[in-house]
């Protein structure tokens, strides 16, 4: 039988609040100093990636202190194939309580909820991955702050104008039109650094970029093929703690095969039904519009959403004339979803300024927006989708031509 071994302290000394903080600020350095992280990133070595390494391996570092000093953390992970694949690489190296956000927003329900289940527990950290970075989380993380709880973003969406404020690792902090290094492979890039292996940490790398269009690293049919079942599964399982489920459904190959399939044909289906409605427009003897209505075919909460009908069209249309520049737009009474390939972005074309643009241009009309350079959203108010359509069908072809 085992001693039963104990330590018993002869002695508690209970600290000034200032001291300890003193104290634990010299620890954290010390751990930080100890640890040998890589000096350039492992997957991607480019401009921007070395730009952006140091505050990455930063969120490296605080990685470690936070586990070897007990930290309790908390994950907030994007409900789309990048986020979930960012979240499995930092589950890999540090204890969390994982939740999936499908919003893009961290509101003030969402902070006073990570109050609530972390506020009272060691030092506690709140880890965002792959939202976070726009204005309208700013009043979100300020409660966070005056709770004493830190924070790190992890994010690859455009920023808002306050990005000083909410200090986020963002690619746009570097270029514009950064989004193609998604917060999945960054995410990858920082597990590395903690002792990640590195293959395993590449196929997740891969999935997130397959997931999000990024042409950063080279993807196959299987990494597409992932990166369609975790967003199948992410649009049927909107919240909670998923990540040990989508990790077995992951490992079962004749779960996976099965849920690809339905997947995948469900898709082909709605945009069969699209196409029967669809316009196009040639401007300037360039670029071609397309415009479908979706509003009877794609519905709130249901597999497939908006997004991925207008990307199967987009990419349909792109095939057929890769060399042609091509937007499409999918629109329903609520939102219009839009893509545009390489060919139209060299034009002066990008579907964030797009939208950034219309909510200037009508802001009585449309509620919201955003996005990247070869995709992005408008929302709009209820009965006003088709003036916006028009709207922004002007807008391309004014910056078009």
């Amino acid at each position: 039988m085992a001693p039963d071994l104990r330590i018993i302290a002869k002695k508690l000394v209970i600290l000034p609040v200032e001291k300890a903080q003193k104290i634990y600020e010299k620890v954290r350095e010390s751990i930080k100093k100890a640890v040998q992280a890589p000096e350039q990133p492992s997957l991607v070595n480019d401009d921007l990636t070395r730009k952006i390494w140091p505050e990455l391996k930063d969120v490296a570092l605080e990685l470690i202190c936070a586990k070897k000093l007990g930290r309790s953390i908390l994950l907030r992970f994007h409900g789309d194939a990048d986020g979930i694949c960012g979240a499995f690489a930092i589950t890999n190296i540090v204890s969390c309580k994982a939740y999936q956000q499908n919003s893009a927003i961290y509101g003030i329900r969402d902070a006073l909820r990570d109050i609530g289940t972390v506020g009272q527990e060691n030092r506690p950290l709140v880890m965002l991955l792959d939202f976070g970075s726009s204005d309208a989380c700013l009043e979100a993380l300020e409660l966070l702050r005056a709770a004493g709880i830190q924070h790190i973003i992890v994010d690859h969406h455009p920023p808002g104008l306050k990005m000083e404020k909410i200090a986020a690792v963002n690619p746009f902090k570097f270029a514009p039109n950064a989004s193609k290094y998604t917060a999945g492979y960054l995410a990858c890039e920082a597990a590395i650094a903690c002792g990640m292996d590195k293959d395993e940490a590449l196929a997740l790398a891969k999935t997130a970029c397959a997931g999000d269009k990024s042409s950063i690293l080279e993807v196959g049919p299987v990494e597409k093929e992932r990166a369609l079942v975790l967003d199948f599964l992410a649009a049927h399982i909107s919240f909670g703690n998923n990540l040990e489920f989508y990790k077995k459904v992951m490992s079962n190959a004749e779960l996976f095969r099965s849920i690809a399939q339905q997947a995948r044909e469900s898709i082909e289906e709605a945009a069969q039904k699209a196409t029967r409605g669809m316009k196009k427009t040639t401007v300037g003897g360039k670029l071609e519009i397309a415009t479908f209505p979706l509003e009877k075919i794609a519905k709130v909460g249901e597999w497939p959403p908006s997004s991925k009908i207008t990307t199967h069209i987009y990419e349909k249309i792109s095939n057929e004339q890769p060399e042609k520049p091509v937007l499409c737009i999918g629109y329903t009474d609520r939102s219009l979803i839009i893509r545009l390939n390489d060919s139209a972005a060299e034009l002066g074309l990008s579907a964030n300024e797009l939208a950034e643009r219309l909510k200037k241009t009508m802001p009585d009309f449309v509620e919201g927006g955003g996005g990247h350079v070869r995709a992005g959203a408008i929302r709009v108010r209820t009965g006003f989708a088709k003036e916006v359509l028009a709207e922004l069908v002007r807008t391309i072809s004014t910056i078009s031509d």
